[in-house]
């Protein structure tokens, strides 16, 4: 099942296309929807792998899967540059969202 997301104001310039700007709306699939959902509740902290796993996919401790790293990479592909940059990898940790985008170049203004 599929879910429409609108990006948030001052995430995503829908107006001006850009290289940080997507199409008006991304479709995500319900799991990139929920994935996304957590990391930006949870800006700039990093959530472990196993947080991640347990929480989206409902996986035990210990599961060992390469599936919440391909949903991150299709969400960062989604996403376009600016969102992608925000999506930060935290090694042998998990993932956290940033507010800003880790690259440094300012986002366009909504």
């Amino acid at each position: 099942m599929l879910g429409q997301v609108t990006p948030q104001p001052g995430v995503f310039n829908a107006e001006t296309p850009s290289e940080y700007a997507p199409a008006a709306s991304v479709r995500l699939t319900r799991k990139e929807s929920q994935l996304l959902s957590l990391l930006q509740q949870n800006a700039g902290r990093c959530l472990s792998r196993e947080y991640l796993l347990s929480t989206v996919w409902g996986y035990q401790n210990g599961t060992r899967t390469r599936t919440l790293d391909v949903h991150i990479q299709r969400l960062r592909r989604k996403l376009g540059v600016g969102g992608a940059s925000r999506i930060m990898t935290v090694l042998r940790t998990g993932y956290a969202w940033q507010d800003e985008p880790l690259d440094g170049r300012p986002l366009p203004q909504a």
